[in-house]
């Protein structure tokens, strides 16, 4: 088994330890990734600087994050959708109750994923582009279409024909944004956006380019 490192959350320091961590074995319906690049977002901060606040289930030493993309180096039991050498990103989900796991946390060289939080990227893509993906993506989905959220009608590919309604998104030039915006524009629905920079095209040749009020 190769050697595994990871930046642990202690219990005795808000700062992160970079240590050994035991090389996790893929159970059944679970592969491990070696990370390429993983992201860092507000939750994680949020979890060292606090850490009764949140995840207050999870008992330190613990490795947090959930954001990773790399190649994948073994496949459990169970697992059809992905091989040895693949190239992906996913979103960790150890810091769940249900999970509660260090083995499935992103700040770490190896880490263990679920088949279906986890997707197959082109290698035209690279790891670091691919990382910031999985929170913000998940964050707009369950914002947008989540039953006791908008529950708005769900995207497709190709985009769904429009269907005559408008979508405002405040912060169309941030992460969960401009997924929010993608995904709006897939279920067919207008999208006005408003955001501090101009970070996004204003010139409306893309069919998914929304309105942009700066």
């Amino acid at each position: 088994m190769p050697p595994n490192s990871a930046a642990w959350l202690t219990s005795s320091s808000k700062t992160l330890e970079v240590k050994s961590a035991p090389y996790p074995t893929p159970g059944p319906n679970t592969i491990v990734v070696k990370n390429g690049a993983i992201g860092i977002n507000p939750i994680d901060c949020l979890k060292q600087e606090h850490p009764g606040m949140v995840f207050g289930y999870i008992k330190l030493p613990f490795v947090i994050g959930s954001d990773v993309a790399g190649e994948v180096v073994q496949v459990g039991p169970g697992v059809t959708r992905f091989k040895v050498g693949d190239r992906v990103v996913g979103q960790a989900r150890g810091v769940l109750q249900d999970r509660n796991v260090s083995s499935e946390g992103a700040f770490q060289a190896y880490t263990v994923l679920l088949p279906d939080m986890t997707s197959q990227i082109p290698d035209t893509l690279s790891f670091e582009n691919a990382a910031v993906l999985p929170l913000g993506l998940s964050t707009a989905v369950a914002g947008l279409f989540q039953k006791d959220q908008l529950a708005l009608q769900l995207p497709s590919a190709p985009a769904k024909a429009p269907i005559n309604k408008t979508l405002l998104v405040w912060g169309g030039s941030t992460s969960v944004g401009s997924n929010a915006i993608q995904l709006a524009v897939a279920a067919g629905y207008e999208v006005f956006t408003v955001c501090k920079w101009r970070s996004i095209s204003l010139h409306d040749t893309n069919p998914c380019s929304p309105r942009i009020c700066c």
